[in-house]
């Protein structure tokens, strides 16, 4: 993270090459076919901490649900200072992704995000006297 404000702050490792433009560092971070984000925060960490599920059948359901509560805080923390935390955000509402944590909501929260979109862009079409 360090590095990509040393970049973007325009300074370079050898101060005799010119400082690469923001646009250049910014597009270093485009997902690859497979949908993985180079520079996520998240590479190499375990990704049960990002989907993580209440033990229905543990002894103690309270233990269980602070647990997987702890887990997703855990992610929402990750995911924070994440590089590509937009744009992982914007993967999982385009695959419409049912569980887990990406860019730094749960399945709840990106459902609200959606819905908050569909009513605004179907606010803009009437606005704009298109169809309702």
């Amino acid at each position: 993270m360090a590095q990509l404000h040393f970049l973007l702050a325009g300074a370079t490792r050898t101060p005799h090459l010119a400082a690469r433009p923001a646009a250049t560092v910014l597009a270093e971070y485009r997902p690859n076919g497979d949908g993985d984000l180079r520079g996520a925060a998240c590479a190499g960490v375990d990704t049960n901490l990002f989907f993580p599920e209440v033990d229905e059948d543990a002894e103690d359901i309270e233990v269980a649900r602070a647990a997987a509560e702890w887990s997703e805080r855990r992610a929402k923390m990750i995911c924070a200072g994440c590089p590509v935390r937009s744009m992982c955000l914007e993967l999982a509402l385009e695959r419409h992704e049912k569980y887990g944590v990406f860019g730094g909501l749960n399945a709840a929260e990106r459902w609200s995000v959606s819905e908050r979109r569909r009513k605004l862009a179907a606010r803009e079409r009437r606005a704009a006297g298109g169809a309702h």
